[in-house]
């Protein structure tokens, strides 16, 4: 082999690593345009059920600090304390967060009941 048939030899080589290359970036072009394309198609219906998630929480979270707001002081008390103490619990066991706040969230709601009745009986 002389030099014109290697550089003859190494440029078939060079567009054939040229070719597959460029089709190599054409496929993944398509694909992230196609996966664009799906992300546009979830965050629009994402937005689209977002508010009526969020409404129906809040009312959730209303009707339940509506209930507990009817409960004596001492059941109240007793709630917040148990939930305080498990997710305390949890936390120093190295529980996810998630859970720890799961655990926690009674405790939150039930003193928003508490100081909620509260304002109420302070304005009558």
């Amino acid at each position: 082999m002389n030099l014109s048939e290697a550089r003859q030899a190494g440029g078939e080589i060079s567009a054939t690593v040229i070719d597959a290359a460029a089709d190599l970036a054409s496929k993944a072009h398509e694909g992230a345009v196609g996966a664009l394309a799906g992300a546009r198609v979830v965050a629009d219906e994402v937005g689209t059920r977002l508010p009526g998630i969020a409404s129906a929480g809040a009312e959730g979270a209303t009707e339940s600090v509506k209930t507990l707001q009817e409960l004596s002081d001492p059941t109240l008390q007793l709630l917040v304390a148990f939930s305080l103490g498990v997710g305390a619990g949890l936390w120093m066991a190295g529980a996810p967060r998630l859970v720890t706040l799961a655990a926690l969230s009674p405790a939150l709601l039930a003193g928003i009941a508490i100081a909620s009745r509260q304002g109420r009986n302070r304005r009558r």
